[in-house]
């Protein structure tokens, strides 16, 4: 463009808009390639994710480099307690204190308060590691911000495969989490890019499945103490790939919740529920409900109720039959939750509180919603045997002092169901009735067994 400007400048050089055009020729190239918004981020002012990748590739043809990675343990927590606009000031600061500390290194910014520097200069860990360790003891001080952080380390030094290249980004956020769980600094070898090998087929099994529509449902028995007999059943939802074989409901769980497609996941198991229930009727089982659970990110879809409510009448399964599980964490979408849940129970769904036990919410919080019931998370069960946590009786009395009955996740011997049942849990759940069944075996296991609990007059 600039060699037919100047030429065509050349032969109209009379006319002032042909300088006008040279210049704006020059100015579309330079914002083009110089602009710097395309390689900065521009919360931090490091360099970008999306610049990161090429460039950690470019040099890696180069031969070694090292890399150090750090994560703000308390990021999340931080958005919430200081807000986003002081966080980002506590961001620029860390990578203004980095790039001044460590001018021989590339700062990259790799989102969720996980920082990156890159060089292929041989460094001490050690000291880099006791160095930036020293400055996260005093806080990170802004116009208007005084941030207080705590941060976990990884380090890298050597020469990936091609392949190994573009995820290695995915590696330092693994290694970190790591970090974070263990306490120390955790040098990234092979074994842990292995393990984020294994994540990535496990994100391709999950899209696979739900493509396929091969999720399977499972169903685990729930006893009512009251009743004292199987009532209903938690649908729980598995995953069988060619490849990996059974995958593990946390693995698959945590990949699809990464990447959004636990949505897809929950509507598939829901469904597929429908299905069964237009089979076995719950009159004809005997039960009185399923438990199906609904994610965090589901609870913050807007329209998942309305879906939910869809799929039901398509199969006419009335909403009723079924009992809504949301984990605490979704407590936090306050106004989404509550939408979804008064279109859930006005079609007659009943709503439980999952897992509680193993958030942040309090009594109060939780009996700002609608919840029938709230499960008791089997760490917390366990830990009242263990007799390391004496709280259950109090939090049982808490809640049904209020009308909500209690169900007791982690029951695993006659002992456990019987104090349970005396303390007043209406309902129990675990391997001492059932492991999560596949239909077949869970219809095979109402017409055969008959659990045994002592009652609460026993």
């Amino acid at each position: 463009m600039l060699v037919v400007g100047y030429i065509v400048r050349m032969y109209a050089a009379p006319y002032l808009v042909m300088n006008s055009f040279y210049m704006l020729a020059i100015l579309i190239q330079y914002f083009a390639f110089q602009n710097p918004d395309i390689f900065i981020d521009r919360k931090t002012g490091a360099l970008n994710y999306a610049t990161a990748t090429p460039y950690l590739r470019e040099i890696n043809q180069r031969g070694s480099f090292s890399a150090i990675a750090i994560g703000l343990n308390d990021y999340t927590e931080g958005n919430a307690l200081y807000g986003e606009q002081q966080m980002a000031k506590g961001l620029r600061a860390i990578v203004h204190y980095l790039k001044a500390a460590f001018p021989d290194c590339q700062v990259i910014y790799a989102a969720a308060g996980r920082f990156l520097l890159i060089t292929t200069k041989k460094y001490d860990f050690s000291k880099i590691h006791d160095e930036i360790e020293a400055r996260m003891q005093a806080p990170w001080i802004d116009t208007h911000a005084h941030l207080y952080l705590t941060a976990s380390y990884a380090m890298f030094r050597g020469h990936l495969h091609q392949e190994e290249v573009e995820q290695f980004f995915d590696y330092t956020a693994m290694a970190l989490q790591r970090a974070e769980q263990q306490h120390d600094v955790v040098i990234m070898e092979q074994s842990l890019f292995q393990q984020a090998r294994l994540k990535t087929k496990v994100r391709q099994a999950v899209d696979r499945a739900i493509e396929n529509r091969t999720v399977q449902i499972y169903l685990q028995p729930l006893y009512g103490t009251q009743e004292r007999r199987i009532i209903g059943a938690e649908v729980l939802a598995r995953i069988y790939d060619e490849k990996l074989g059974l995958i593990r409901p946390d693995f698959f769980i945590t990949a699809a919740e990464r990447s959004g497609t636990i949505t897809q996941i929950g509507e598939q198991v829901f469904e597929k529920t429908c299905l069964f229930l237009n089979e076995h009727p719950l009159q004809e089982l005997g039960l009185k409900r399923l438990n199906v659970n609904l994610s965090p990110i589901q609870c913050r879809d807007i329209h998942m109720a309305e879906r939910i409510c869809r799929i039901a009448q398509h199969h006419h399964i009335p909403l009723r039959s079924f009992c809504f599980e949301i984990t605490e964490s979704a407590l936090s979408y306050e106004a989404r939750l509550q939408q979804n849940i008064d279109m859930l129970m006005a079609q007659g769904a009943t709503i439980s509180l999952d897992d509680f036990g193993t958030g942040y919410s309090n009594l109060m919080r939780v009996l700002k919603f609608p919840f029938e019931d709230v499960k008791l998370d089997m760490t917390f069960v366990r830990a009242y045997f263990d007799h390391t946590n004496k709280l259950l009786p109090a939090i049982i009395d808490g809640f049904q002092s209020f009308g909500v009955q209690i169900t007791a996740e982690g029951v695993e011997n006659k002992q456990m169901a019987d104090t349970l049942t005396k303390l007043g849990c209406r309902i129990l759940q675990g391997f001492y009735f059932a492991k999560p069944l596949p239909l077949d075996d869970f219809l095979h296991y109402l017409k055969t067994t008959t659990p045994k609990v002592s009652s609460t007059i026993d």
